[in-house]
C-alpha cells in the first residue's frame, strides 16, 4: 500500500537513535508553524509524550523532567556536544531531536532526557531565513484589573540566518542572529490595585498602613535610576563554517555567544521595587569538529570550550525585610500574607564557569552493513567559581503590622562571607557498543561505558571540623562506574510495498531495552562545599531572636552597608551572639546521579494513514542526592502533644512566647559550628509511565498527534538546584529532618494529554492547534515558619480537625476553609484530619492550555510562498478563564498554576501547655495568587517568516529528477536539472492513476459491466490528461539544462505536479459518482486517497 512509506518516515527517525529508542523528531521549519517558542529548546522538549514542563520564575529557567528524574539529569546538546544555554538563534536551528529513551552507548551524561539540536550549514547555494516575532500589550484582551498584573506584555524578537559558499564545493559559512527585548509593566505592591491585593491575601487597608509605615521608615519605595518597567533581553549568536578538506575530510568550525539582562529581577508581587535587582549573563564558545572516512573506518573528534559569566546584585544594599499581615477578606475569608521592602535576600550571586568537553570517536561498519561498532571516549572539564549564598546581607521578621510600627522585629539572620574561590569538576567516559542488524527485522544494539568523576582544588583540611563529625572537607569522593544497555527493535507483519520493487514496508515495530543511565554531579554542589569549609573566615550563620534582635538602622545601613548587624547582644542577658561557621561537605561514597531504566513498546501502523504507538517505561533512580544536617541534635528536646508528638529540637523555654520564633543554634550538637551539611547519594526515586500515541501523517491534508501519559512518580526528595540549604529543606519534615521517606515525586503530572493539529485550508492558508491537559501539580500543606528548630522553613502543617482543635481560633479558620476550598483541596484535607500532614499529599486543579496559529503564506512571493505571515494566540485559555470566572475565582486554565501550599502561621508559643498558636491561612491551595498574582491575558501576536534562496525541494520532486540520495532515486540519477531516462515511469509513481486499482476489486465489488466501462473510460481520460502534464515537466527539464536554477526549476515543477494532483482529485470524485455507497465503503482508504509514492 503506498501510505506505508509515509507511515514509516517515523520509524526511520527512530532508527537513528539506535534500536530500542523513544523519542520525537522536530523539525525546525515545522516548528515555525506551531504556537511555540521554537528558539527555546526546553520549551521544545515538552513535545515529546512523557516530558513535564516546568515554568520559569524569577530566579530559574524553564526546565522539564523526564521519567521522574530531577531536571539537572537532562542534557542539551547543540551539534553533539554539551550546550549551556537554552535560547538559540531559530533560523539557525537544523533539526531538534527530543530523546526520551535510547541504548546506544555512544549518548551519555542523562539519566532522563537528551535533547539533542544541530545547526544549520551553508551550501553552494546561498540560502537562509529571516523572522520577526512580535507582542504588544495593545493587543490584550480579558484582564481583569488595569493594574500591572494583568497587562500582558510587549516582546519583540527579530532575528534571521544566511550562508552560503566561501570557496565552491570546498568552504561553507553560516551566521545567525536573534535579538529578544520583552517589555511588561512592573507588578509589585506598589502597583497592586484593591482587586489584585484581596487575590493576594491581602486587604487594601492593610497594604495601605503598611506602605505608610514603610515611607516612614526611610527606605525608598523606588530606586531613581531603576526602569519603571521590567526589562527582559536576550541576544544569541552563531557562526558556522564547514570545509571539505579533501575528499575524505571535513572540519567544522562553530562560534556562539549569548547575552541577556533582566531589570529590575526578583521583584516579588508584595514586595516593593526598590527590592529588585539586576541580573546579566555573557556566555559563548568555539566548537570544532574533524571527521575523517578511512574505508568502512569513520573517525569523528569534536571540541568545545566554553565560558559563562553571571553578575546579580541589589537595586539597594540593605537588609531584607518582611512583616506578615493578616487580612479580613471577603467571603469571611481571612487572608495572612508576607509584604517586603528593603533589599532582597537572593542577592548578590556571582557565577565565573569555564567548561571545556573533548568527544572521540571510531565507528566501523562491516563489509556487510550488519554490524557498526563504536569505540569512543568523552572528557568534561568545568572549572566553576560560584557565590550562590542566599541571605548574605540579612533578613529581618516582624511579626505584625504593629510589630512594624513599633520596630521590634521578632528574628534577625544572615549568611556571612561564603568563600569566592575556583574548582574544576572532571568527568571522563569510555565506551563500546555494536549495532547488529541480525536479519530484515530485528536489531540489536549493546555496550557499555565506563564512566568516571574526580575532583581538583578542595578547600583546606579542617581538623576540627574532622575531630567533632569525622569529615573531611579536603576530600571530595572520585568514581568509577561501569554502565550496560542493549537495545532491540523488531519489525514484524512486513508486506510488499508493490509497485514491483519488492522493497518490504514495516507494518509495525516492537521496541525495547534496558540500561544504566548516569548524569553529571551538579556543579552547584561543588560551588556550596568550595565556600563552606567550616572556617570563620568563610560562610557563617547569624541567627537572633527575642531579645536579642537588633533594632534596624536604615538610613545608617544605606548609608553603609558594613554597618549591617554581624553579631546581636542580647538585651537581657548582655550575651553577644556572633555568627558560626557552616560547613558543606560530601558523603565518603557520594557518588553521581544515576537510574536504570527499561522501557517496551510497540508501534503499529493503523489502516489508512494512522499510526498508533503505545510505549511502557520504568525508571528506578539510584544515588540520588540528598542533604543531612550533622549538626543537628538527634534527641528532640520535647514534643508537642497537640500535633501527635511532633519532635522539636530546641528547648521549650529557647522560644519566643510572643512570636513563636526560634533559633536552629538551640539545636546545634557542636553550638561554634551552624549547619553542617553532608551531600550524600543514598536516595532513590521510583517511576511507573504508559504512553499511548496516535498520529495521522498524510502526505496531504490534515495532520494530527495526539498522546496520553499516565505517569507514577515517587521519590525521596525532588530537589534539583542550587543552595545546600534549599536541599536540606526540600523534603519537608514532620519527624526527624534526616529521615527520608517515600511519596509522590514533585514532578509527577499523574495524566497528561497532549496533541498538535495542522489543518491545510487551501495552498495559501493553514491553521495549527497545540493543546495540553495536565493534572494538577502535587504540594505539600506547610507552616509558615520553622517550628521544629532544624533552621529550615520546611515543616508540614498539622491538619487540626474543626471538633477536637483545642484553639478555638484554629478550629474556626478550619471549619470557614473547609467550607470554602475547592472541592479537591477539601478533599485532601479531609483524608488527613487529626494527622500530620503527608509530603504532596494534595493535588492542585487540572491545567489546561491551547493557542492557536493561523499561516497565510502569499503567492506574490512566487510559487513556493517564501513568507509566512502568522496570527498567534497567546494564552487563550486564560484569557477565558479570567472572562468566565474573574479574576479572584481563577480556576488556572492556561498557565502553570502552584497552589498556595501554608496552611499554618505561627502566632505564639505556650510553654507550658507546649503549643504553638496559629493562624490558618483561608487561601491554603488557592490558585488565585499563583504566579505572584499575575494572571497573563489573552494575547495575538504577529509572525514573519521569509526564506531567501531556494526552497528545499520535495522528496516527489527529488525523486522525480533522479537525484541522488532522493527516495526511489535509483542509481541511474542523470544530476540536477537533467531528465532520467525512466521519467515516465518515476511520475507514474509519483502521481498514480487510481482506477486500475478500483478495476481490481471488480469481484469483490460486484461491479456492472456498465461501472467496469465508465470506470476504465475515467482511467483511459486521466491517463491521457498525465501524459499531457508528463510532457510538460520533461519540456520544462530539458529547457533548463544542467545548469539551471534550481529555485526556478523546483517551483515551475511544483505548478505542473499540482496540476497533476488535481486531475486526479477530479478523477476520483467522477469514480465516486460511478460506484454505489456502498462500494464506494468497501474500497480500501490507500485507494480512495492515494498517496504519492
Amino acid at each position: 500500500e503506498p501510505v506505508a512509506v509515509q507511515a514509516a518516515a517515523p520509524l526511520r527517525g527512530l532508527e537513528r537513535l539506535g534500536p530500542g529508542a523513544t523519542g520525537r523528531d522536530l523539525r525546525s521549519e515545522a516548528m515555525s508553524r506551531l504556537p511555540i517558542a521554537a528558539s527555546d529548546l526546553s520549551v521544545l522538549a515538552t513535545l515529546a509524550p512523557g516530558v513535564v514542563g516546568i515554568a520559569e520564575t524569577d530566579s530559574t529557567r524553564p526546565a522539564f523532567s523526564v521519567a521522574g528524574q530531577r531536571p539537572t539529569a537532562n542534557r542539551i546538546t547543540l551539534d553533539g556536544l554539551s550546550f549551556g544555554g537554552v535560547m538559540v538563534p531559530q533560523d539557525a536551528i537544523r533539526s531538534t531531536r527530543v530523546v526520551t529513551n535510547t541504548y546506544d552507548v555512544a549518548r551519555g551524561q542523562f539519566s532522563g532526557a537528551l535533547v539533542a539540536s544541530t545547526t544549520r550549514s551553508g551550501t553552494n547555494v546561498p540560502q537562509g531565513a529571516f523572522t520577526y516575532n512580535g507582542r504588544d500589550r495593545a493587543l490584550a484582551w480579558g484582564g481583569v484589573t488595569a493594574s500591572p498584573f494583568s497587562q500582558g506584555y510587549t516582546q519583540n524578537q527579530i532575528g534571521g540566518g544566511m550562508g552560503g559558499p566561501v570557496v565552491r564545493d570546498r568552504l561553507f559559512v553560516f551566521g545567525a542572529l536573534q535579538g529578544r527585548w520583552k517589555d511588561q509593566a512592573l507588578p509589585s505592591l506598589a502597583t497592586a490595585d484593591a482587586a489584585t491585593l484581596e487575590r493576594l491575601g491581602v486587604s487594601p487597608d492593610s497594604a495601605a498602613r503598611f506602605l505608610a509605615l514603610e515611607g516612614a521608615s526611610g527606605v525608598p519605595v523606588s530606586v531613581p535610576d531603576a526602569p519603571g518597567d521590567h526589562g527582559t533581553n536576550n541576544t544569541a549568536a552563531l557562526l558556522r563554517m564547514d570545509w571539505n578538506v579533501a575528499e575524505a575530510h571535513t572540519l567544522m568550525l562553530r562560534l556562539d555567544g549569548r547575552w541577556s539582562s533582566d531589570d529590575p529581577a526578583r521583584v516579588r508581587s508584595l514586595a516593593l521595587p526598590s527590592t529588585g535587582g539586576r541580573r546579566s549573563e555573557r556566555a559563548g564558545g568555539v566548537m570544532a569538529s574533524w571527521t575523517s572516512h578511512f574505508g568502512q573506518l569513520i573517525n569523528e573528534v569534536r571540541g568545545y570550550v566554553s565560558a559563562e559569566h553571571t553578575d546579580a546584585g541589589g537595586l539597594l544594599a540593605l537588609p531584607e525585610a518582611r512583616v506578615h499581615v493578616t487580612s479580613d477578606l471577603p467571603d469571611s475569608i481571612r487572608g495572612i500574607a508576607t509584604l517586603t521592602f528593603g533589599g532582597n535576600h537572593a542577592f548578590p550571586q556571582h557565577t565565573d564557569n569555564t567548561t571545556a568537553e573533548v568527544r572521540e570517536e571510531v565507528s566501523w561498519l562491516s563489509q556487510d552493513a550488519t554490524h557498526r561498532i563504536k569505540l569512543g571516549g568523552y572528557l568534561n572539564s568545568v572549572r566553576l567559581r560560584a557565590n550562590q549564598t542566599p541571605n548574605q546581607l540579612g533578613t529581618f521578621v516582624f511579626h505584625s503590622l504593629d510589630a512594624f510600627a513599633a520596630g521590634r522585629p521578632s528574628s534577625f539572620s544572615r549568611t556571612l562571607a561564603p568563600l569566592y574561590r575556583a574548582g574544576t569538576s572532571l568527568n571522563e567516559a569510555l565506551y563500546l557498543g555494536d549495532t547488529w542488524r541480525a536479519g530484515d527485522r530485528l536489531q540489536l544494539t549493546y555496550g557499555a561505558r565506563l564512566e568516571a568523576t574526580e575532583f581538583r582544588g578542595t578547600p583546606a583540611y579542617n581538623r576540627t571540623l574532622d575531630s567533632l563529625f569525622g569529615v573531611r572537607t579536603d576530600r571530595i569522593p572520585s568514581e568509577v562506574h561501569a554502565a550496560p544497555r542493549v537495545g532491540f527493535t523488531w519489525t514484524f507483519a512486513a508486506e510488499s510495498g508493490g509497485g514491483g520493487g519488492g522493497r518490504a514496508l514495516p507494518r509495525g515495530i516492537l521496541r525495547g531495552g534496558v540500561g544504566d543511565f548516569r548524569s553529571l554531579p551538579p556543579t552547584a554542589l561543588y560551588s556550596a562545599a568550595l565556600g563552606a569549609p567550616g572556617l570563620a573566615t568563610a560562610e557563617t550563620q547569624l541567627e537572633c531572636i527575642g531579645s536579642a534582635v537588633p533594632t534596624p538602622n536604615w538610613a545608617q545601613y544605606a548609608q553603609d552597608p558594613t554597618t549591617i548587624p554581624t553579631q546581636c547582644v542580647d538585651t537581657a542577658s548582655a550575651v553577644t551572639i556572633s555568627p558560626r561557621p557552616n560547613a558543606t561537605v560530601f558523603d565518603p561514597d557520594y557518588a553521581a546521579p544515576r537510574a536504570w531504566r527499561a522501557s517496551l513498546g510497540l508501534q503499529q501502523q493503523l489502516p489508512g494513514v494512522y499510526m498508533l504507538a503505545v510505549d511502557a517505561s520504568y525508571a528506578r533512580g539510584v544515588q540520588q542526592y540528598g542533604f543531612r544536617d550533622l549538626n543537628l541534635v538527634a534527641t528532640p528536646r520535647f514534643t508537642l502533644p497537640d500535633e501527635r508528638g511532633r519532635p522539636v529540637y530546641v528547648p521549650a523555654d529557647s522560644i519566643v512566647p510572643t512570636t513563636g520564633a526560634l533559633t536552629s543554634l538551640d539545636s546545634r550538637v557542636h553550638p561554634q559550628f551552624g549547619q553542617v551539611i553532608a551531600i550524600g547519594s543514598n536516595l532513590r526515586s521510583d517511576t511507573r509511565q504508559l504512553a499511548v500515541s496516535v498520529s495521522r501523517l498524510p502526505p496531504r491534508g490534515a495532520a494530527l498527534q495526539l498522546s496520553y501519559t499516565f505517569t507514577r512518580a515517587r521519590d525521596q526528595s525532588s530537589f534539583s538546584c542550587c543552595a545546600v540549604s534549599q536541599g536540606f529543606a526540600a523534603p519537608t519534615t514532620a519527624g526527624d529532618p534526616n529521615g527520608r521517606e517515600w511519596a509522590t515525586s514533585a514532578f509527577e503530572r499523574r495524566h497528561s494529554l497532549l496533541a498538535t493539529v495542522t489543518y491545510p485550508v487551501n495552498g495559501a492558508l493553514e491553521v495549527t492547534a497545540l493543546g495540553r491537559l495536565t493534572s494538577g501539580i502535587p504540594f505539600t500543606p506547610l507552616v509558615g515558619s520553622d517550628i521544629n528548630g532544624d533552621g529550615a522553613r520546611n515543616d508540614r502543617a498539622f491538619v487540626f480537625a474543626p471538633e477536637t482543635a483545642s484553639d478555638s481560633s484554629v478550629a474556626t479558620g478550619m471549619r470557614a476553609l473547609l467550607a470554602t476550598a475547592p472541592p479537591v483541596v477539601r478533599d485532601c484535607l479531609g483524608r488527613q484530619l487529626g494527622h500530620l500532614a503527608g509530603r504532596n499529599s494534595c493535588t492542585g486543579p487540572w491545567q489546561p492550555a491551547l493557542d492557536f496559529q493561523i499561516n497565510w503564506r502569499p503567492a506574490s512571493f512566487g510559487p513556493a510562498r517564501r513568507l509566512t505571515v502568522s496570527l498567534v494566540t497567546v494564552n487563550l485559555l486564560g484569557g477565558l478563564d479570567q472572562w468566565l470566572h474573574g479574576a479572584a475565582n481563577l480556576h488556572g486554565w492556561g498557565f502553570a498554576a502552584a497552589p498556595d501550599p501554608v496552611l499554618l502561621y505561627v502566632r505564639g508559643f505556650d510553654p507550658v501547655a507546649r503549643r504553638f498558636s496559629y493562624g490558618v491561612n483561608g487561601r491554603f491551595g488557592a490558585t488565585a495568587g499563583a504566579n505572584g498574582g499575575v494572571t497573563v491575558p489573552f494575547q495575538i501576536a504577529i509572525q514573519a517568516h521569509l526564506i531567501v534562496g531556494p526552497i528545499p525541494p520535495s522528496r516527489r520532486v527529488r525523486a522525480l529528477l533522479g537525484e541522488p540520495g532522493a527516495p526511489d532515486a535509483g542509481g541511474g540519477a542523470s544530476g540536477r536539472g537533467g531528465v532520467p531516462p525512466d521519467f515516465a515511469a518515476r511520475l507514474a509513481q509519483i502521481l498514480p492513476n487510481p482506477m486500475p486499482a478500483i478495476l481490481g476489486y471488480r469481484d469483490s465489488l460486484r461491479l456492472t459491466a456498465g461501472q467496469i466501462a465508465r470506470l476504465q473510460a475515467i482511467s483511459d481520460s486521466l491517463d491521457t490528461a498525465i501524459r499531457v502534464v508528463s510532457d510538460s515537466l520533461q519540456a520544462e527539464s530539458r529547457r533548463a539544462g544542467g545548469r539551471a536554477d534550481p529555485t526556478a526549476l523546483y517551483d515551475r515543477l511544483r505548478l505542473k505536479l499540482a496540476e497533476g494532483r488535481r486531475l486526479i482529485r477530479h478523477a476520483l470524485e467522477a469514480a465516486q459518482r460511478v460506484l454505489t455507497p456502498h462500494q464506494w465503503a468497501g474500497l480500501p482508504d490507500a485507494v480512495k486517497t492515494p498517496a504519492p509514492r
